[in-house]
């Protein structure tokens, strides 16, 4: 603790930066993929892999996935390709991408209010909850997140310094922002801009600063070859994507058009909730800091070149327009987060009066424990903790079955982390004749199913069944079960094995 103490706060937060990017590797490494978002898109990366179709994603083999734009599992399957077909190559693209939204952050503010301003961005952004949580998981949030803060930090630099490749880069964004995940980058990005450009009266700068008509080509250009190559392949995409995807599951909580899974229904205005616990530990610790500086913050606010109300509307606008929505999701906050980190430490930095003795990478640090706790327990034992068929496969593979053999899964959901650690060939029914006629090519040697679904297994094939071995998946208790046509077998209770 004394050498610590010692230490710069410059110096402390390099040190807290560093456990906490090697805790992250790790968790990487030794974490499992988890059903059913982080396993779903590593699937769909690995089929594409596999298929070769880098055009459209597959929910399944020969069902298209038109939930999503591609960016994401592109840089998912190319990294596998590159690395193996493992839990680290598939997230590597996600803290790719958060070392980028990490510099481009960092860079605009060392620009604009030293470096360290930038250092303390960089360690509030990394620290907080859902940014660390996201930075390595295999989601489309990463890469929007990315094209979001290009074209953030694109734009105002274009309008606040001569440059040649800003103004063409704030265009890149938006065009890979509708590769991330589709319009909704543009509305994110567009709002905040629009905003300020407004309540500042900047409109000339906007018009005479950014390139329209040749960014607008540029955006098209990346963008609209796949729009349309994707329709051209499947013919319907472009109507389920936009009035499904953007329309009705945003303004209709009870969507029941979902054709890969459900609408989450949530009270609308859930998202500041959401943000709050995005941006732990820091929206615990900015209470006591208003404390002791509320009396002088519309001093601390005071700016002449609206730096600081921009910040603010990235922060607020992405939370503004998903309070409209009774559809979203914890991930929903993360295009904010910068915006938020960077409105923080410029905060931070203008109300400061010492150098050294600061508190902000002991509050950092507290999100670097939590995760150390997180991985000391669930490499203990994931299954225990995680939903997650990793060990029944490792299971089903030690009974070495036949290369072109397959895994029946007797459940009512598709299990995505069974899918990937046995490279597709698990394959789900809880219908009986699909069941038997699975059974019966011969190609099925292992069921796989849980206690609850057991008794619904026909009787005239659970009589052929033997178990093997039973795992604690949460809390449930898979059953790894071999199939012997021949040989009507009934295992005494002691003979199965329990591996936890």
């Amino acid at each position: 603790m004394k050498i610590f103490l010692r230490l710069s706060w410059q110096q402390f937060t390099k040190i807290v930066l560093f456990f906490l990017l090697l805790l992250r590797l790790l968790s990487m490494l030794l974490i499992p993929l988890t059903d059913t978002t982080e396993a779903r898109y590593a699937e769909i990366a690995r089929k594409m892999l596999e298929t070769g179709n880098w055009v459209t994603l597959l929910h399944d083999y020969h069902v298209p996935f038109w939930a999503k734009p591609p960016l994401s599992t592109w840089l998912s399957a190319a990294s596998m390709g590159v690395f193996g077909i493992n839990e680290f190559a598939v997230r590597l693209p996600a803290l790719l991408l958060a070392f980028l939204t990490l510099w481009l952050t960092a860079a605009v503010m060392r620009q604009h209010s030293g470096r360290d301003a930038s250092l303390a961005t960089i360690l509030i952004l990394s620290s907080g909850l859902l940014f660390l949580a996201a930075a390595g998981t295999v989601m489309t949030d990463p890469a929007l997140l990315f094209c979001v803060t290009l074209s953030q930090v694109a734009f105002w630099r274009a309008l606040t310094q001569q440059s040649r490749y800003w103004p063409y880069l704030f265009f890149v964004g938006l065009g890979l922002g509708l590769l991330a995940k589709g319009p909704l980058a543009i509305v994110l990005v567009g709002m905040p801009i629009f905003c300020w450009v407004l309540l500042r009266k900047q409109w000339r700068q906007l018009w005479y600063r950014l390139p329209w008509i040749y960014g607008t080509i540029l955006l098209l250009a990346i963008a609209l070859p796949w729009y349309y190559w994707a329709e051209y392949r499947t013919p319907g995409f472009l109507r389920y994507y936009i009035m499904g995807e953007h329309i009705a599951r945003f303004l209709d909580s009870g969507w029941h058009g979902d054709k890969y899974g459900f609408a989450h229904a949530t009270p609308r205005g859930m998202i500041w909730l959401y943000a709050l616990g995005a941006i732990l530990p820091w929206s615990i610790a900015m209470l006591p800091w208003l404390g002791r500086h509320g009396r002088v913050l519309s001093k601390l606010c005071q700016d002449n070149d609206g730096w600081l109300l921009y910040l603010a509307l990235w922060t607020s606008m992405t939370l503004l327009f998903f309070s409209l929505s009774g559809n979203i999701i914890f991930p929903y906050a993360l295009p904010m987060l910068p915006g938020c980190a960077l409105l923080f430490a410029e905060l931070w930095q203008r109300a400061r009066h010492q150098p050294s003795g600061n508190s902000l990478p002991w509050i950092a640090s507290l999100s670097g424990m939590l995760l150390g706790i997180f991985l000391l327990i669930n490499t203990y034992n994931s299954s225990a903790y995680l939903r997650t068929q990793k060990t029944v496969i490792a299971g089903w593979h030690a009974q070495h079955p036949a290369a072109d053999s397959v895994l029946i899964y007797w459940h009512d959901r598709r299990e995505f982390s069974a899918e990937f650690y046995s490279q597709g060939r698990v394959k789900t029914t809880l219908n009986p004749q699909q069941l038997t006629r699975w059974l019966a090519d011969g190609k099925a040697q292992f069921v796989v199913t849980d206690t609850k679904h057991e008794s619904s297994l026909p009787s005239a094939i659970r009589q052929h069944l033997t178990t093997i071995q039973s795992y604690q998946v949460m809390q449930q208790t898979m059953l790894l079960l071999h199939y012997r046509p021949l040989a009507i077998t009934q295992p005494a209770l002691g003979e199965i094995k329990s591996h936890d």
